[in-house]
């Protein structure tokens, strides 16, 4: 598999600046093998316990069902507090969801950069965005305010945990997952995005013909998500073409870094396959 090859783009209208960081390459000894049937019934096993939720099950948390004061009246939600009557932001989320709207997800969208250059160029899309650290989603919906954009919604649920509970089936357009945690420790293997119940998420949540649009610099997580992707029966395999119906977009500040220092990026498009 080859590095993405960078196509002629249209010149990104910047919206953060790309700061020096502490980013490092990290560790590339990346292993796995396929699963037997053992592992995979374990997997699903896990995922049904809810084992693995970053921050543990919201269902555990104490007012669980109510918003942070800092997030009422916001473009700002959790999943089990969309009835917490203080603001309006439950009623108005799924008003919005209700709508027609393309819908596009993030997970995992760091300080925002990706979805909120996305959600600018395409005002007539809805996006949902998700981050578990609570300190980059209030960051990324204060950024969205001063762009006085109407249509991102930023969460600090994990995805796993929120879309099931969110999106009717079929209701998303592109899921756009760039640079995800490999989670090397074995320990903390159950944290890892990708596991085929999540496979299942993600197939049941898009619609027909709909996009998985995944990067990362850890090659061998990259070759973990597309055995699971296209071992999946509701994926098509990778193809690269599907970068046309993304179209221009600004980088992540992690692909900006491993840019700038010639580092690798492997990039993955899968297409939902209609049902039969």
């Amino acid at each position: 598999m080859t590095p993405e090859e960078r196509g002629p783009q249209e010149e990104p209208r910047p919206i953060l600046d790309y700061q020096p960081t502490s980013f490092s390459q990290g560790r590339m000894d990346f292993t796995w093998e396929e699963l037997t049937e053992e592992e995979r019934q374990r997997l699903y096993a896990l995922w049904e316990a809810g084992k693995g939720l970053i921050g543990g099950d919201p269902r555990r948390r104490p007012q669980a069902d109510r918003l942070p004061d800092w997030g009422l009246n916001r473009r700002f939600f959790r999943t089990l507090a969309l009835d917490d009557a203080r603001g309006w932001n439950g009623a108005r989320l799924q008003a919005d969801l209700a709508s027609e709207r393309p819908l596009e997800i993030e997970i995992g969208f760091g300080r925002g950069d990706f979805i909120l250059d996305r959600a600018r160029r395409h005002p007539e899309r809805l996006f949902i965005g998700y981050e578990v650290r609570t300190k980059a989603a209030r960051l990324a919906l204060q950024r969205a305010e001063r762009l006085e954009l109407e249509n991102l919604w930023i969460s600090d649920d994990d995805a796993r945990f929120s879309m099931p509970r969110l999106l009717p089936d079929g209701r998303v357009e592109m899921v756009h997952i760039l640079f995800p945690d490999p989670w090397w420790k074995r320990q903390h293997k159950v944290k890892r995005l990708f596991s085929p119940p999540f496979v299942d998420l993600l197939a049941a949540k898009l619609r027909p013909g709909g996009i998985l649009h995944v990067k990362t610099d850890v090659e061998g997580y990259g070759e973990l998500i597309r055995y699971l992707v296209e071992h999946h029966p509701g994926f098509r395999a990778h193809d690269p073409r599907l970068a046309a119906r993304i179209g221009p977009h600004l980088p992540t500040h992690r692909e900006h870094w491993c840019h700038e220092h010639g580092l690798p990026v492997w990039v993955y498009y899968f297409e939902r396959r209609p049902e039969p």
